[in-house]
């Protein structure tokens, strides 16, 4: 199997998923904080599609990410720019009370699309080939900062291509098997949990 296939594959079955667990969440269940020191439900399913968002448009192509685009403009006053890297959790709970599930997965959708669109134009070869991701971050000066530096330390590194796209495989898995697990138990202990305040 081709390894672009295989990202190919992985994408998709990600993108299913998370279709899978979010499709019937109510919006009590998005801003629930279901076990301690968690994220919002919301919030974690923001931090996963800005992330395949922010990897394919802006680390791997240096494009404008789709949340720049005219649909989104109602999220240009959301409380920050990160997809997740320096966000204290009052800003992360800020953020997830203003999300709309219906927005969230449009937005999931689309960036899902472009991805999977990303992958066709690629060769395996070029996968091994490293994107020049200093010049690609420069279109928003949070990506250069000390914050990102700290936290994702490996971008500033000249990453081959195949690397960029960590975040979504397997660390977008990750996240997804976390709300999944979370939901699960919010739905097991019917009120043995509240809203996040």
């Amino acid at each position: 199997m081709r390894a672009t296939t295989y990202l190919q594959r992985h994408v998709l079955r990600s993108h299913v998923l998370l279709h899978e667990i979010a499709d019937d969440l109510t919006p009590e269940e998005l801003v629930t904080r279901v076990l301690p020191q968690t994220n919002l439900i919301a919030f974690d399913l923001w931090h996963i599609t800005r992330l395949q968002d922010w990897v394919v448009q802006t680390l791997a192509q240096g494009k404008p990410e789709l949340l720049d685009g005219p649909q989104w403009r109602h999220w240009r006053s959301l409380p920050t720019r990160s997809f997740g890297p320096g966000v204290s959790q009052e800003q992360a709970d800020v953020l997830a009370r203003s999300l709309q599930l219906a927005d969230l997965l449009y937005y999931a959708d689309a960036t899902h699309h472009a991805c999977l669109a990303f992958l066709e134009t690629l060769s395996d070869e070029a996968l091994d080939s490293a994107p020049d991701v200093l010049a690609h971050l420069a279109r928003e000066p949070f990506y250069l900062s000390d914050t990102m530096r700290r936290e994702m330390p490996w971008v500033f590194e000249q990453p081959p291509l195949w690397r960029c796209f960590n975040p979504i495989v397997p660390h977008g898995g990750e996240h997804l098997a976390q709300i999944e697990l979370l939901k699960d138990q919010l739905r097991l202990h019917p009120g043995e949990t509240q809203p996040a305040d």
